[in-house]
């Protein structure tokens, strides 16, 4: 059976990992998508930059909340997509059960590169990180069909 969840992961769950999840999900209804923060507190909104250049690509982070990572979630992904390799190493290190499901967005859809952070930028920054993941999960897509 191929990758039907897909959980992404970045540190708070405002940013990256929510824009990511958004573009994705816009992109194929053949999966679900999550996301989740390593330092994410519970029920935050996805920052307001994050919200309108999704808005551009024709998805939406209105009812985004943020979530912690947890087990329940490792759990229910068949796939954990990170925006960077610290990110990948934290949640090896912190739940060693669930390694061989993680990797890097950069490396699922064949790029070499980790998701720049956007937060603390201005409207430019979070549209150059959100062009950065539409042409990796652009090329996932491609490549999945």
């Amino acid at each position: 059976m191929g990758v039907n969840r897909v959980l992404l992961v970045c540190t708070g769950n405002t940013c990256r990992s929510p824009m990511a999840a958004a573009l994705l999900a816009e992109k194929s209804d053949q999966l679900e998508v999550k996301s989740a923060g390593l330092q994410a507190f519970s029920s935050t909104s996805a920052a307001p930059h994050a919200r309108i250049v999704v808005r551009e690509y024709g998805a939406s982070l209105d009812q985004h909340r943020s979530q912690p990572l947890t087990i329940s979630l490792l759990e229910w992904a068949d796939e954990v997509w990170t925006m960077t390799d610290s990110h990948a190493a934290q949640i090896q290190q912190q739940f060693p059960h669930y390694a061989e499901k993680i990797t890097k967005l950069g490396d699922v859809s064949g790029y070499d590169e980790e998701i720049t952070d956007p937060i603390g930028g201005d409207l430019d920054d979070y549209r150059r990180t959100a062009e950065q993941m539409n042409e990796m999960l652009e090329a996932y897509v491609k490549n999945r069909s």
